[in-house]
């Protein structure tokens, strides 16, 4: 089973001048990676209100935050395919090229709808719902784009996978402890 790679990004702002803070996304067995970024000299920008959403203040950028050349490193080695699906792709795409401008590098990635595999146009309203609506961080974003992809092509997402094997043992686990008596 491989899941095609999910990629969503946090900004300091809905400014044209913001820089991204955050990024996560999907491998091929459907896992989940997330990151801070640590802002790169001249990224000035920051919208203090949208601290109450995402969480994440300067100073935690400054001290937990990777430096753009670990994120490019960390990303280009997780990807199989150098094609992301993005809740907005064209956000996501600048936010990408800010990344590796500061690295001095050109952007070696493709960014693409991530709705363009989904047929179910119910589960496409709700995922859609969520994703704009409800102020989710970048790691929430991945996960309905990775669950709505999945429901739509009949699998699970790995921790499904997980919940259904720990039901099985404790199951059979049950019927072990029956039989004893």
């Amino acid at each position: 089973m491989s899941y095609p790679h999910f990629v969503a990004i946090d900004a300091s702002s809905w400014e044209e001048e913001a820089h991204p803070i955050a990024i996560a996304w999907s491998m091929t067995d459907g896992q989940i990676k997330t990151t801070l970024i640590q802002p790169d000299d001249g990224w000035d920008d920051w919208d203090y209100a949208l601290e109450d959403i995402h969480g994440i203040s300067r100073d935690t950028l400054y001290q937990r935050g990777e430096t753009t050349w670990s994120v490019i490193r960390e990303l280009e080695n997780d990807l199989e395919q150098s094609y992301l699906l993005a809740d907005d792709p064209e956000r996501v795409e600048e936010l990408l090229n800010r990344i590796y401008e500061s690295c001095s590098r050109d952007l070696s990635l493709e960014v693409g709808n991530h709705t363009e595999e989904i047929r179910n146009r119910a589960a496409l309203a709700e995922a859609t719902e969520q994703l704009f609506h409800q102020h989710l961080t970048c790691d929430e974003r991945v996960l309905v784009m990775l669950q709505l992809w999945v429901s739509e092509h009949g699998y699970q997402t790995p921790a499904e996978d997980a919940d259904e094997r720990n039901k099985r043992d404790d199951d059979d686990e049950d019927s072990e402890e029956e039989q004893d008596y």
